[in-house]
């Protein structure tokens, strides 16, 4: 079973207010934002996806180059401005200058929210990893047990992505502390967990 499918199958599975830390390998990466994005379609969900890895055009263009509808999907674009690509605005697009804003990530996300009035939703952070190459670590834990608590309040399921090999371990122990559910998603030639 790919990686999306796997995504797919195990996000129904989890409980409609479930915070899961979703743990994957470079090479999953695309292929788990799919799974994401086709678990909203299929379950008529709309999802709120935070990208503070790639600018929202790239997510857009990848996935719509693969036939794959992003109509239930409501982005917070936090790297465009910083690298320089916002200047071409998407529609269900909010702009942040950047990935330190931590606080503007969390407002944005409740705005989403309260636009969002009817049906399930989900929000999709990615990633912790681009996150700690841009803030402080104690900062960021701090932003993440509040980000996790502030959403389990709402009642809103939550994934956050975190990549393999390339997140601190103390703020893979924040999230193994305050999300209920870790989900890992590794390829086959990927190095065996610890």
């Amino acid at each position: 079973m790919g990686a999306e499918e796997e995504v797919k199958k195990q996000l129904s599975g989890f409980s409609e207010r479930a915070t899961i830390s979703l743990v994957t390998d470079i090479g999953n990466y695309l292929p788990v934002i799919k799974g994401f994005v086709m678990y909203c379609n299929e379950a008529k969900i709309n999802g709120i996806f935070v990208t503070c890895t790639i600018p929202v055009r790239v997510v857009v263009d990848q996935l719509g180059a693969e036939d794959i509808n992003t109509e239930n999907i409501h982005f917070i674009d936090t790297i465009s401005f910083m690298v320089g690509s916002s200047s071409e605005e998407k529609a269900k697009t909010i702009y942040i200058e950047s990935p330190t804003m931590l606080e503007s990530i969390m407002l944005k996300v409740d705005m989403w929210l309260k636009k969002l009035k009817e049906g399930k939703k989900i929000v999709f952070l990615d990633s912790v990893s681009a996150l700690a190459m841009h803030n402080d670590r104690a900062l960021l834990s701090e932003f993440l047990h509040y980000f996790v608590n502030h959403m389990r309040g709402k009642n809103i399921q939550t994934l956050i992505l975190s990549v393999a090999e390339q997140t601190p371990e103390e703020l893979e122990t924040v999230l193994r502390l305050v999300c209920d559910e870790t989900l890992i998603i590794k390829g086959e030639d990927a190095p065996p967990d610890q």
